[in-house]
């Protein structure tokens, strides 16, 4: 069961339990927006749900609260980011800034990361290029102790959920596309654990390599699988995630078996549309483009044809007034890290209802 909850509350909340971990409020600041965004959104998965986690990984040094960023340039275009192992949304922040700045001398860039922990929602990254009026697009790999996805054929996981996302600047909001390249991130089957309802079919299968709706039968132990991304063509989501690993594992001088390594491998590739063509003949092309799509006849019990990024924005709009939902499970997980931080949750929390 979920609860709503003012998200400025929740931030604030945020803020203080990272603070309490030790992190700079600058950092603490970054991370709590970033994860309320994400839950904002609509995508709870990389929301609020990730704030227990972080303050564990803290708790047992997988991340360092107050680490930095350093950047080292390779060349005209190129970057790598060292994200120290601290935390994710900070790094990611920083090497997809480096991007924007690169392309903004070179017209075109590539930075990848090295120690960088869970970045949260990839697509919050790539449409801050979008928002200087460039193109955005990302890829993040996961370590071998999160290879939950199956190789298509295989019963054994041997990639992380390895999301693709990219943003385009238009005459309005961005064009936002953010998906995983396994048919569901782990994160929403855990939202669906922690909520006590069944998985969709063709999600999971349990650790026989047989199909199933519950949860549990994938976490086990034995641990199951996610399957790839296309249900009968999951060749090709496997073919994706591929890429995907290859851009964060190999291209960073990384083994994808390294079990040393911690958080996620990400490859930011940002482009300045005005090198081929004036930015705001771009924008007013992208602005045919997204009409020309939303005239199709929608199919039968469909409304309307959404592009990329559209519901995430409407959901944003609504959560803004409606609240973020908080499930049960996570709030205690939340009340616990408060507890041991000497943070009180519930007076920083604000239920939606509380006038």
């Amino acid at each position: 069961m979920s609860h709503l909850y003012r998200p400025k509350s929740v931030c604030h909340a945020g803020v203080a339990l990272f603070s309490a971990a030790g992190a700079a409020h600058d950092k603490a600041l970054a991370t709590a927006e970033s994860l309320v965004t994400s839950s904002l959104m609509g995508h709870d998965s990389h929301g609020i749900i990730r704030i227990p986690d972080y303050l564990r990984f803290v708790e047992d040094g997988s991340i360092v609260s107050n680490a930095d960023t350093t950047i080292v340039r390779t060349g005209p275009t190129t970057a790598v980011a060292d994200c120290g192992r601290g935390f994710g949304p900070v790094g990611a922040a920083r090497a997809v800034t480096e991007a924007i700045d690169l392309a903004g001398e070179q017209r075109t860039a590539c930075v990848i990361t090295r120690r960088c922990n869970h970045v949260g929602r990839l697509g919050a990254w790539v449409q801050m290029a979008a928002d200087q009026g460039m193109i955005g697009l990302a890829t993040c790999n996961s370590p071998i102790y999160g290879h939950f996805v199956l190789p298509w054929g295989g019963r054994e996981g041997r990639l992380g959920t390895n999301p693709i996302a990219y943003a385009v600047p238009t005459g309005g909001a961005p064009i936002v596309s953010d998906f995983s390249t396994s048919v569901a991130p782990e994160g929403k089957i855990r939202f669906h654990r922690n909520e006590g309802k069944p998985v969709p079919d063709g999600w999971i299968l349990d650790s026989a390599g047989q199909p199933t709706n519950d949860a549990n039968e994938f976490y086990g132990p034995p641990k199951g699988g996610i399957l790839p991304l296309g249900a009968g063509a999951g060749h090709k989501g496997f073919a994706l995630s591929l890429l995907v690993e290859i851009l964060g594992s190999a291209l960073a001088g990384i083994s994808s078996k390294d079990s040393e390594v911690f958080g996620n491998g990400v490859c930011f590739i940002v482009l300045d549309p005005s090198a081929f063509c004036p930015l705001d003949e771009f924008c007013r092309l992208m602005d045919d483009m997204i009409l020309y799509m939303k005239s199709s006849e929608p199919a039968p019990g469909l409304e309307e044809v959404l592009v990329p990024g559209e519901l995430e924005f409407r959901t944003l709009q609504q959560r803004q007034v409606d609240g973020i939902p908080i499930d049960d499970k996570t709030l205690i997980g939340l009340r616990e890290h408060g507890r041991r931080l000497n943070v009180d949750i519930d007076e920083l929390l604000i239920p939606k209802d509380n006038s």
